[in-house]
C-alpha cells in the first residue's frame, strides 16, 4: 500500500504522521523537544535533538508497528521558520537561534536605516526576529563560516538526503528573499557582511530537495524521494484549507497568527507578514502573535504546576467570564505586531481584594485572546463571520469556548486540528505524486470533508467582552498607539 511520511519539527515537539494514498493516516507520534533559555536573551534548540526525534518515529512505524518501508513513496516535512541553523564542517549543528530570539534588534534597526529599499524588495520589514538581522550579528561576532538554513525541517533534510536547502515560504520570512522573483537578493550577505555564510538552495515546496542516504539511520528505504515542503504558516494555511481569496483561519500553537490569502504580494498593511501561498501565483497575508501557547502553559506551570493539562482547562472554564475585572497584558515574549517591541513584558492590571486564582488564571487566556481578535480586526477590518481554528491550542475547549464569547462568533475546529498543519505539507508529496490534481483539490478531497467540532458564542457575555475588550485596547502599550487609525471593536 503506497504511503507517504510527512515531518512537522515545531517547537515544543516533532510530529510524525504515515498516511495513504486516500488520506487515511496509519500512524501518527509526537515526540517533546526543549528550549535553552539561560536568562541572558538566548532561545535556542539543539537540532540534533529534532533529528532523534525523526529518528525514533520512523523507527516506530518501521520496526514496533513493521509498515515496509518500501512502501514510503515520498518524504515531506513542515516546521518552524525564522530560525538560524549553522551547518558545520562535521555536518551537524548543535545549536538553533529560535524565531522568538530577540537579540538583534540592534541589527534590524541598521537595516532598516543602511538598507532602506530592502523592506519592498523582500515585502517585510526588518526585526529583530529576523534572520537577516541575526546574521549580521553573528558576522560581527566573528562566527565561523557555514552553511545556513532557516527552518527546522531544513535541518532534517539535510541529515536525510545531505541536501541543503530551504523553501520559498520559509525564505521569505528571512528578510534576504526577493518575493516577486522568488530569489535570494544579490549581494544581500555582502551588504550584511555576513558573506561568509553560503545560503541555502531556494525550492518551492513541491520540488525535490534530494533522496534518502544509503546509510541514513532513519530507516527508509534508499533513495526515497524527500520533497522541500514548506514552513510551518504556509503548511498551516493548507491545513486550514485557506486556498481562495476570502478564507482566513486562526492558529494557535507556541505562537500563533491569523492569515487570508491575497492576490497580491504587497496588499497587507504594516507589520503583517507577507509570503508564498502553496498555491501558485498566491501569497499569504500574515498577521503574527508572538504570545499564544506559550504563555497559556507558563500560566498553566505558574498556577497549577502539580496538576494535569485537562485540570486547568476545567479551572479555566469554571472561573468567571470576564476574570472579575483583571486583566493580563500577555507580552511575555515582547511584541511583533502591531509594532515591534521585544522589550514589554507580561503585567496584571485591575486585580482587587476579591481577584481569585482562577481569576487571574482565566485573566491569562482571556488577554491572550483578546490579542487575537486585535490582530484578525488589524489584517481584514473585522474579525470573520465564523472562524476556523487549528493547532495546538484547540485541545482546550475552554479557549475555544472562550475564542468565540471574546470574538462573538462560531469557532469552528476541525478534527485532528493538531495535526492539520502536517496535513497541509502532506498536500505537497500528493501533488507531487499525481494524488491530487492540485492544491485546492487536496482541500476538496482531504480537508474540508473533515468533521469538525464548533463553539457558539454566548450572547449574554456580548456586552462584557466588548466593555472589556475597549479596555484592553487602551490598556496594552502595543496597540493604543495605533488606535487613531482605527475603529477598535467596529464589526462589518
Amino acid at each position: 500500500m503506497d504511503r507517504i511520511a510527512v515531518f512537522d519539527i515545531g517547537t515544543t515537539a516533532v510530529k510524525g504522521l504515515l498516511m495513504r494514498k486516500d488520506g487515511a493516516i496509519d500512524a501518527e507520534r509526537s515526540i517533546p523537544v526543549t528550549t535553552r533559555e539561560p536568562g541572558d536573551g538566548r532561545i535556542e534548540q539543539n537540532p540534533e535533538e529534532w533529528w532523534t526525534g525523526v529518528k525514533i518515529i520512523a523507527d516506530d512505524w518501521f520496526r514496533r508497528l513493521e509498515f515496509p518501508p518500501e512502501t514510503v513513496q515520498m518524504v515531506t516535512l513542515t516546521g518552524q521558520m525564522e530560525d538560524v541553523i549553522m551547518i558545520g564542517a562535521d555536518g551537524t549543528a548543535d545549536r538553533a537561534i529560535l524565531y522568538s530570539d530577540m537579540r538583534a534588534g540592534e541589527e534590524a534597526a541598521w537595516i532598516r536605516e543602511q538598507l532602506p529599499d530592502l523592506e519592498g524588495i523582500t515585502s517585510n520589514a526588518a526585526a529583530a526576529s529576523t534572520p537577516a538581522a541575526k546574521l549580521r550579528q553573528l558576522a560581527l561576532q566573528d562566527e565561523a563560516a557555514a552553511a545556513v538554513v532557516f527552518s527546522a525541517k531544513d535541518y532534517i533534510i539535510y541529515k536525510l538526503t545531505g541536501a541543503v536547502c530551504t523553501d520559498t515560504v520559509t525564505g521569505a520570512t528571512t528578510g534576504l528573499m526577493d518575493i516577486r522573483r522568488k530569489a535570494w537578493h544579490p549581494g544581500v550577505l555582502e551588504a550584511l557582511g555576513a558573506d561568509r555564510f553560503t545560503m541555502p538552495e531556494l525550492l518551492t515546496p513541491e520540488e525535490t530537495a534530494g533522496v534518502t542516504v544509503d546509510h541514513t539511520p532513519a530507516g527508509f528505504a534508499s533513495g526515497t524521494p524527500v520533497l522541500c515542503g514548506a514552513g510551518d504558516a504556509g503548511a498551516a494555511t493548507m491545513g486550514a484549507a485557506a486556498v481562495q481569496e476570502g478564507d482566513s483561519y486562526f492558529y494557535i500553537g507556541t505562537t500563533g497568527w491569523t492569515a487570508v490569502p491575497a492576490a497580491e504580494p504587497d496588499a497587507a498593511p504594516d507589520g503583517v507578514f507577507t509570503l508564498p501561498h502553496l498555491v501558485p501565483d498566491r501569497y499569504i497575508s500574515i498577521a503574527p502573535l508572538l504570545n499564544a501557547g506559550s504563555v497559556y502553559d507558563w500560566a498553566k506551570q505558574i498556577y497549577m504546576p502539580d496538576d494535569s493539562y485537562d485540570a486547568f482547562h476545567e479551572a479555566i472554564a469554571a472561573a468567571r467570564p470576564g476574570a472579575g475585572g483583571a486583566l493580563f497584558l500577555p507580552y511575555l515574549y515582547g511584541k511583533r505586531f502591531p509594532v515591534q517591541d521585544s522589550s514589554l513584558s507580561g503585567t496584571y492590571h485591575s486585580i482587587r481584594p476579591d481577584t481569585t486564582r482562577e481569576d487571574m488564571m482565566r485573566a491569562v487566556v482571556e488577554g491572550i485572546t483578546f490579542s487575537l481578535r486585535y490582530i484578525a480586526e488589524s489584517l481584514t477590518g473585522s474579525v470573520p463571520g465564523s472562524i476556523t481554528l487549528i493547532g495546538g491550542g484547540t485541545r482546550s475547549s475552554a479557549w475555544c469556548r472562550i475564542l468565540a464569547d471574546i470574538t462573538g462568533r462560531k469557532v469552528r475546529v476541525p478534527e485532528e486540528s493538531g495535526y492539520l498543519t502536517a496535513l497541509g505539507t502532506a498536500a505537497t508529496a500528493f501533488c507531487s505524486l499525481g494524488w491530487s490534481s492540485g492544491y485546492e483539490a487536496f482541500a476538496d478531497d482531504h480537508l474540508h470533508p473533515r468533521e469538525s467540532a464548533v463553539y457558539e458564542p454566548d450572547p449574554d457575555l456580548r456586552a462584557l467582552y466588548d466593555e472589556a475588550y475597549a479596555v484592553f485596547l487602551k490598556t496594552s502599550p502595543a496597540v493604543r498607539r495605533d488606535l487613531p487609525k482605527r475603529k477598535p471593536g467596529e464589526w462589518v
